[in-house]
């Protein structure tokens, strides 16, 4: 089975992970907020839940408990992570269809950007403090880890292709 049917697959059983059973199969409760990311001044909290059967992202005010969604697109946007100045959220998503790339998202203008356009699939984005985007991505065949501007550009592979 290739990378990019073996992560389908498992965007698949997460899917119907959250729509009511839990992981392994028990009965328990539902798997509805995952992935958390709290923000560089530890006021908010990004996370994604199933909305009609797809990942959106959401953003709760820790202090108040206000909860807002803010991504509504009709596929899956999952595995939010902060810019350092608390701006932005990079996360991953399938809005290409047979493809997940980094996307962000403008907290102020509601703007999304892609970040990523290559054939393999990255995920799990990681912002770092000097402001790049470091992910997961199966382009060569085997997961590396690469990392990004935020525009989209100077894209660097961090990882050896080779096991260590």
């Amino acid at each position: 089975m290739n990378g990019r049917l073996i992560l389908l697959v498992l965007l698949a059983a997460l899917c119907v992970s959250i729509a009511g059973c839990s992981l392994g199969g028990d009965q328990g409760p539902a798997l509805t907020s995952l992935e958390p990311a709290v923000s560089p001044d530890g006021l908010r909290l990004a996370y994604e839940s199933a909305v009609d059967g797809r990942l959106k992202l959401f953003v709760r005010d820790l202090t108040t408990g206000a909860t807002q969604q803010v991504t509504t697109d009709v596929t899956d946007d999952f595995s939010p992570t902060w810019s350092p100045d608390g701006t932005h959220i990079a996360f991953a998503s399938n809005r290409e269809k047979n493809n997940v790339d980094i996307y962000t998202f403008d907290l102020s203008t509601h703007e999304v950007q892609r970040v990523t356009t290559g054939a393999g699939s990255d995920m799990y984005p990681a912002w770092s403090a000097n402001g790049r985007i470091y992910f997961n991505s199966d382009e060569t065949k085997a997961w590396l880890v690469y990392s990004i501007l935020p525009d989209g550009s100077d894209l660097v592979l961090v990882t050896p292709s080779a096991t260590p």
